[in-house]
């Protein structure tokens, strides 16, 4: 490189000079001591946006930026040994080894090459090496085959329908990559009619979800005879797995992305974290029913930030725990849920000192259950203090048994009202718990609509509690001053909502819908007062936005799980509603995607990398959508614990 081209790059991406100087930024307030890198990358053919992955190997962090016009840079790194690789669509480098120092760092040169499979997805772990939900490892299989939406999916009655029911919630790759024998095709089916529940108590999420016309999905005999029909013929066991190509695909906007960067702190698995070798443990593709908690096996669920900046997650691996992480250091902490036969998905922060985490399920057998089969023993409220390092509190959210089912789990969402009373829902059995803090009692309360299952909540400023409803796809408002329910069906319906919904400062509120078939996926904003939808198109195939949060400016983030598509990995997503103009940041892994993603005062959004983040183990993700804007690892929540999008304590208006 040229002395000119060398000082014009330097000049671009601010190493010296007033604004965005990374000099100055490392040599004062809290970043000083911290290291910045510089580069250049070329390949053998055009590329856009390829990821620089940058490795910590001595604290397990990883860093990650774009190129831009084949040039990048990355800041606020802590020093130490690193291992820098660059991937691209179809390109990658070869590993290169390097040592960051405080300061500006010399700049380095990668050369990307062709990689092994034309068109390969750009992920720093394989997909190969990823983990399902419930921890489980996915078995090697081919390259899949992919295809147009037509040519996956002949049209006929039975496409009809997965199109109007099915793909609402398992997505349009769901059933094409997993070909089955017409049997194992009617005994899904059959559990998703629910044709045990004459005699038994319903074991899973999905169990009875079709149960006929008395379904809020309306799915009738002639029904289950296209489908069935449709499914033998066109993913027997004689077929291979294929896959819809994603067509379009994701928009990526070189510009926004080489201003922002990853970080990456992962949760040691294995031998480090529990004193045992990992198991080899693998199971089918759709392990999403089977039970989870692996020794050894790290899986953040959700991230919380504290008063000093700290970040704090439930691990669902056995043994469950509560998780801390330093940002400043990368240090760790972790406590064990009480409980050994318990496993976790939710926690949430108040404004108290105190975590509360939500036990998943109890299994009298000792197992943490992975996708929601019910608890054995009631799930409880775990309530953990910060300050002694201590579990104190356990409470039982049904004492009255309003939930009369032998297996009432799993115990999921997790919010605080204004007063400081918590509350969470049944996710299987349809039900909102409330704990009130002055009191010391727990009540459930009922959902109106039969079946109803929730699944994420959320609070407005008015103290209400929302839940998104699964099967059908309603929003359901919970006023906590009357104890009654309103419900709110979408224009589209049933529809997806998936983790669901988040309240905006004036009380609107936004979820996600993703895609079934050729309906293209949503963002939807629901004005609660006039009960009027409004929903934007999101503009590529195949999307799944897990659920919508908003930030400190009122943009809306969404992740995409991207579940079931080979040729594209999860993302965070930016929604500007005054311009109404999307931005996707892809993320450092294809594999690893998150639920809910969380706020902070400086804009940084913080999420959790749950499976699939590196072999075995998960992590805390921050994205910083600006990095000239980054003043300290540790940025203080949004509106403090539990980060919502407008300050708690506003009086009631509606």
């Amino acid at each position: 490189m040229s002395l000119a081209a060398a000082l014009a790059l330097a000049t671009a991406y601010g190493l010296f000079g007033a604004r965005g100087s990374v000099a100055t930024a490392q040599n004062a307030g809290p970043l000083q001591g911290l290291g910045s890198i510089t580069g250049t990358v070329t390949a053998p053919s055009a590329f856009k946006a390829a990821r620089v992955y940058l490795r910590n190997t001595d604290k397990n962090i990883m860093y990650m930026v774009y190129t831009s016009a084949g040039a990048f840079r990355a800041v606020a790194m802590m020093p130490g040994n690193y291992e820098l690789t660059v991937k691209g669509r179809g390109l990658e480098s070869a590993p290169q080894k390097l040592v960051v120092k405080a300061g500006v760092n010399p700049a380095v040169k990668v050369g990307m090459q062709a990689a092994d499979t034309p068109d390969k997805y750009p992920t720093w772990v394989d997909r190969s090496d990823a983990r399902t939900p419930g921890g489980l490892s996915l078995p090697k299989t081919e390259p899949m085959q992919l295809g147009s939406y037509d040519q996956v999916y002949p049209p006929g009655p039975g496409r009809v329908v997965l199109e109007t029911l099915c793909m609402n919630c398992h997505g349009e790759n769901y059933f094409s990559t997993r070909p089955r024998s017409g049997s194992a095709w009617k005994n899904g089916l059959d559990h998703m009619m629910g044709r045990a529940l004459a005699e038994n108590d319903k074991r899973g999420l999905g169990e009875g979800i079709l149960a006929g016309s008395a379904s809020n999905f309306r799915f009738g005999l002639q029904d289950r005879k296209d489908v069935l029909e449709y499914l033998t013929a066109n993913f027997g066991l004689a077929k291979k797995p294929q896959a819809v190509r994603t067509d379009p695909e994701m928009p990526l906007d070189e510009e926004q992305l080489s201003k922002a960067q990853y970080i990456e702190y992962y949760v040691l698995g294995g031998a480090e974290a529990t004193g045992a070798p990992s198991p080899a443990t693998s199971g089918p593709v759709d392990s999403e029913n089977v039970s989870s908690g692996i020794a050894g096996v790290r899986i953040i669920m959700q991230v919380q930030i504290d008063q000093d900046g700290n970040r704090w997650g439930v691990d669902r691996g056995k043994p469950s725990r509560l998780v801390k992480l330093n940002p400043r250091t990368g240090e760790q902490k972790a406590w064990d849920l009480p409980d050994p036969r318990a496993g976790v998905h939710d926690m949430l922060m108040d404004r108290n000192g105190i975590i509360w985490v939500l036990e998943f399920a109890r299994s009298a057998e000792g197992f943490a259950d992975a996708m929601g089969s019910g608890s054995d023993l009631t799930s409880r409220l775990l309530g953990f203090n910060m300050k002694t390092e201590k579990w104190e509190f356990t409470i039982d959210p049904d004492p009255d048994n309003v939930i009369r089912s032998a297996k009432k789990g799993p115990l999921m969402g997790g919010e605080v009202d204004s007063k400081g009373n918590i509350y969470a829902h049944w996710m299987m059995t349809g039900g909102l718990a409330k704990y009130d803090r002055a009191t010391g009692k727990a009540t459930t309360f009922r959902i109106p609509t039969p079946g109803a299952v929730p699944y994420g909540s959320a609070m407005d400023p008015f103290d209400n509690v929302w839940v998104a409803e699964w099967n059908g796809g309603k929003l359901g408002r919970f006023n906590t001053t009357t104890n009654t329910w309103t419900e709110f069906t979408p224009p589209i319906y049933p529809v997806n909502l998936r983790r669901g919904p988040r309240s905006d400062a004036e009380g609107n509120i936004w979820t996600g819908i993703w895609a079934g078939g050729n309906r293209a996926a949503k963002i939807a904003k629901l004005d609660q007062k006039t009960g009027n939808w409004t929903m934007w198109d999101l503009p590529y195939r195949g999307a799944q936005p897990y659920e919508a949060s908003v930030d400190k400016d009122g943009n809306i983030w969404f992740p995409d799980t991207a579940e079931n598509r080979p040729d594209r990995g999860a993302a965070n997503a930016r929604f500007n509603p005054r311009t109404q103009s999307f931005t996707f940041y892809p993320r450092p892994q294809a594999v690893a995607d998150s639920t809910r993603v969380a706020h902070a005062a400086d804009g940084s959004v913080h999420y959790t990398a749950r499976y699939g983040a590196a072999k075995d183990t998960s992590g805390f993700g921050v994205l910083f959508p600006d990095k000239d804007k980054i003043t300290t690892l540790a940025p203080l929540p949004l509106n403090g614990p539990n980060m919502y999008a407008f300050k708690v304590g506003r009086q009631p208006t509606n």
